[in-house]
């Protein structure tokens, strides 16, 4: 079954910090099993324009992984 997460600080291929489900401004998490699995891309691309009201995360990335 494959889910997408969002990598919001992205340095040289390397994620340092993912979109996370608890409350923030938004809420991140340095820990990829942490982080918020939503069920479709679209879904994931809301979820990064939500948390891009708050910040740019220009280097921010979906990625799909498998569970």
């Amino acid at each position: 079954m494959l889910k997408y997460v969002v990598g919001l600080e992205v340095v040289d291929g390397v994620v340092t910090q993912w979109l996370a489900p608890w409350k923030g401004d938004p809420g991140r998490t340095c820990v990829e099993q942490s982080a918020k699995r939503y069920d479709s891309v679209s879904s994931a691309t809301f979820g990064l324009a939500h948390a891009r009201k708050y910040h740019d995360f220009r280097n921010a990335e979906i990625r799909e992984i498998s569970i």
